[in-house]
């Protein structure tokens, strides 16, 4: 379209000029002794005009002569670029497509700019780490540290040590990583796990403050970080009993109902002789809710008042008849006090409802007692194809 515009404006002109020429007495003397030539004056302009434009074209000419090493050189620089970027994206391609070895290759000799290439040496890593060559994996590591690519670098690395169990390898690079970016929430996400796998539960806790404060772990599996956290806190205070109630005192009431808190903190207390206080933690937390492990752990308890524990099983009992764990806790608590017919007919009744290895070997100790040892024997069997079944499952 430009230059059909550009030629009509060529004709415009043209005829403009012819048109000047023809009415235009004007003429130009050029004199040179002895020389004397005389032109119309739109003659000389016209020359004048193209002497202008050859000159233009000339020059033209030859700054593109003296510029022409460069511009070739341009042309095949533009070359390599342009094949370097088919190779890199060939390369990424290779990689979101699973060909993990063509990536490997590809990206691991990759040669470019830095920016691109420390990413380059990254996912070569990674697509290395996927083929199990470690070797190139940490050689393409060790280059993209080189190039730029330390953060990612060292993420992954943190990555691959906690996927083979390492933690303490895992730390270090986190550690590194950190300072480069302290609060990078993949980062503490990595750390959070580590710090879990070498059981530094108060680090656990402040990681998992710092992921909630930047709103980048789901609330459900807060919680469950959490809980696990205060549990194993409490098992590592149970050898004392200043610090375990001092922890104890600063855990949420919220977290203290819950069935792992309260099962790690009855055993704790158990362990330092506060059955009373483990007795308080397991009733608090059964009575929010219902979970059968705390409640085959309320009869290991043995509080000051085997009567109260007894009476409470048997409130419980009214909205859980048909529960037999409950069924053999209230077994074991009335063999602790000696009740035997009540200790009979619970077992009896737990077993009707779920026959378990545990319930036919306490019936097998009562029958023994009560010197029936053809039926403990016929018990004790029963209790061991459970086991056997149980174990081919």
């Amino acid at each position: 379209m430009r230059w059909l515009i550009s030629l009509l404006i060529i004709a415009v002109l043209a005829v403009a000029l012819a048109m000047a020429g023809r009415y235009d007495p004007g003429y130009v003397v050029l004199v040179y002794p002895p020389w004397r030539m005389e032109i119309s004056f739109i003659s000389f302009v016209l020359i004048v005009a193209g002497l202008v434009v050859g000159g233009i074209v000339l020059l033209r000419l030859a700054m593109l002569t003296l510029n022409l090493p460069s511009i070739v050189r341009e042309q095949r620089e533009r070359r390599a670029a342009k094949k370097r970027d088919e190779n890199f994206v060939g390369g990424l391609r290779a990689y979101a497509e699973y060909r993990f070895q063509d990536a490997e290759q590809s990206l691991g000799q990759w040669q470019g700019d830095d920016l691109r290439l420390g990413l380059a040496r990254v996912l070569a890593a990674r697509a290395a780490q996927e083929m199990r060559a470690v070797k190139q994996r940490e050689r393409h590591l060790q280059d993209a540290s080189e190039h730029g690519a330390e953060l990612a670098a060292q993420l992954f690395d943190a990555e691959t040590c906690l996927d083979a169990k390492d933690a303490a390898a895992a730390l270090v690079a986190i550690s590194r990583a950190k300072e480069i970016a302290p609060q990078h929430t993949a980062l503490l996400r990595l750390e959070l796990k580590a710090r879990q796998m070498t059981g530094q539960w108060d680090e656990v806790s402040r990681l998992l403050d710092a992921l909630m404060r930047s709103n980048a772990l789901e609330a459900n599996v807060a919680n469950q970080n959490r809980r696990l956290a205060y549990a194993e806190n409490l098992k590592r205070r149970a050898e004392d009993d200043r610090s375990l109630l001092e922890y104890w005192k600063k855990i949420p009431a919220d977290f203290k109902i819950a069935p792992r808190v309260a099962r790690a903190a009855a055993r704790a207390f158990m362990q330092r002789g506060g059955h009373d206080t483990a007795l308080d933690v397991l009733e608090a937390a059964l009575n929010h809710e219902w979970h059968e492990d705390l409640v085959a752990l309320y009869g290991e308890v043995r509080g000051s008042n085997p009567a109260r524990q007894i009476e409470q099983a048997e409130k419980w009992l009214h909205a859980q008849p048909r529960d037999a764990q409950l069924l053999l806790t209230l077994a074991q608590l009335c063999s602790v006090q000696q009740l035997w017919g009540k200790a009979q007919s619970y077992l009896e009744a737990s077993l009707a409802i779920s026959p378990s290895a545990e319930g036919h070997i306490r019936m097998a100790e009562l029958k023994t007692q009560s010197g029936q040892p053809g039926e403990a024997c016929k018990h004790y069997q029963k209790a061991l194809a459970l086991c056997r079944a149980q174990d081919a499952v």
